[in-house]
């Protein structure tokens, strides 16, 4: 290029450079451009939704958290929500309720204080596997579905009185893999989750990012339930496979 082409298009790219990405005095910016403007994995800051589920998990900066299930639960559907600084902010005990022989998941999920602020249950009746949030007076305030019919798999995530009839966001991803993506309606990545390998055996812990504006114990609570959801499918191949091989028993 040309030195006038480079003295119009600097102070253009400074413009549109975030801070953090302007160059100091002698350095060199170290940016790819065009795959950062168009690169649709970055997460997005969010305006903060009317009511989330846990108001003092939506932070002004994205942030990071590790979901862990804990090693001593009689349900093995309890987790912890710890930050980067190893400071515990969600704590989520599982349990199961018998309905006349019909045993459906339910979730509590309590803040930093040990106050429970949602819980999550399985809907009994569904084509598909559905839950119901309630908040701490009996009102179901989100839901969560897994898409039956799509051509990729995904769940979504929908807050109840908002008088939007489309998901306010969605999962999406290698759920095998227990990696994916969660999106909003506009295609805007706003969070992603990961699991790390296991350091104990069948317990598992994940690495989940959120935008700023998210509500991330809605995040939270999506990801444990696509962890209950394909631990209880991949239960199911493991038996099926035993009993094919003439190796399972109802007994372990």
């Amino acid at each position: 290029p040309t030195m006038l082409t480079t003295l119009l298009l600097t102070p253009c790219l400074h413009a549109i450079l975030p801070h953090s990405a302007r160059a100091l005095p002698g350095h060199a910016i170290r940016m790819n451009l065009f795959g950062d403007i168009f690169d649709d994995s970055r997460l997005k800051p969010q305006n903060p939704p009317a009511r989330p589920l846990l108001p003092s998990l939506v932070r002004p900066d994205a942030a990071s958290y590790v979901l862990r299930e804990s090693m001593f639960s009689f349900s093995g559907e309890d987790f912890r929500v710890r930050d980067i600084h190893g400071n515990e902010l969600i704590r989520i005990n599982g349990g199961n309720i018998n309905l006349g022989g019909l045993v459906i998941d339910k979730l509590g999920m309590m803040d930093a204080t040990g106050v429970k602020f949602c819980s999550v249950e399985r809907r009994i009746v569904a084509a598909t596997t559905s839950y119901d949030l309630y908040n701490p007076a009996g009102t179901c305030v989100a839901k969560i579905e897994r898409v039956l019919l799509s051509a990729t798999p995904k769940y979504n995530f929908f807050y109840e009185g908002d008088a939007n009839p489309f998901p306010d966001f969605h999962a999406e991803g290698s759920f095998s893999e227990r990696r994916f993506t969660f999106k909003n309606g506009f295609g805007e990545t706003i969070a992603r989750v990961s699991r790390e390998d296991e350091m104990v055996r069948d317990l598992d812990q994940y690495v989940c990012e959120v935008a700023s504006g998210v509500d991330a114990a809605a995040i939270l609570a999506v990801a444990v339930v696509i962890d209950e959801d394909h631990d209880e499918s991949d239960a199911k191949k493991e038996r099926k496979k035993a009993e094919q091989s003439g190796g399972w028993s109802p007994f372990g």
